[in-house]
């Protein structure tokens, strides 16, 4: 009786033959040869978007090509850095804002203030302040508003021709401009269109602006600092 129990319990441990061996799977040759063929165009296609991404960037930043021909006599004076002299019609200098730089930028600002059209006035009064030095242009639009000016010109519907007669630099201080030039105006007041002409002596105080050439001063490089109203004659 014992030795029938202990072959029983033996029997019931014995495994069958195929029960023994581990399973093996094998994937099909085609799925990896599939498989790599996507990966290495995965590969490639990012290779070419990294290199279209680095020659945008170059073309981005690097400086353009920059040809100075004079066209009097066909002669090539300079191509990127390289100069190649000068002629009796062209010179290249560095960039240095001149006297009539100044005297441009300060006839655009009188320009702006004193040829009144009604329908562009507030952009011209926005030009004007942008050429002006931030805390000169915030104490400029205070008085204009604490005097109520522009909103006299506009009640009286004024319109004005801005002439002007003789812009010069004081020789004393080459940042300085003077200006003489006539306004006539043309305005209703009490219904009825009254015409006035002003004989206005202008000085415009100048500085330099650490920005160099921009839009806001007419690329010009100055900025006006300060401005000094006087009529000289009705």
């Amino acid at each position: 009786m014992h030795e029938e129990s202990s072959l029983d319990t033996t029997a019931e441990f014995i495994a069958t033959p195929e029960q023994q061996l581990p399973s093996v799977l094998y994937r099909d040759p085609a799925d990896v040869r599939t498989i790599y063929q996507l990966l290495s165009s995965l590969l490639l296609l990012v290779g070419l978007l990294t290199l279209s991404a680095l020659g945008n960037a170059w073309q981005y930043w690097r400086r353009p090509d920059r040809i100075v021909v004079d066209r009097s006599n066909g002669r090539v004076l300079l191509i990127n850095d390289r100069e190649f002299g000068e002629t009796d019609a062209v010179k290249l200098t560095p960039d240095r804002p001149q006297e009539s730089d100044k005297k441009y930028l300060v006839r655009e600002f009188i320009r702006s203030l004193y040829a009144i059209n009604p329908t562009t006035r507030a952009a011209d009064i926005k030009t004007a302040l942008e050429m002006m030095v931030p805390h000169s242009a915030t104490k400029f639009a205070a008085y204009l508003k604490e005097q109520h000016i522009l909103e006299q010109q506009r009640a009286e519907s004024w319109q004005t021709v801005w002439t002007p007669q003789d812009v010069t630099i004081d020789r004393h201080d080459l940042y300085t401009v003077r200006v003489i030039g006539k306004q006539d105006v043309t305005k209703i007041i009490n219904n009825q269109v009254v015409q006035d002409s002003k004989q206005l002596q202008l000085t415009v105080k100048l500085v330099a602006d650490p920005a160099g050439r921009t839009d806001q001063n007419k690329r010009m490089g100055f900025l006006v600092a300060a401005l000094d109203y006087k009529e000289i004659q009705s």
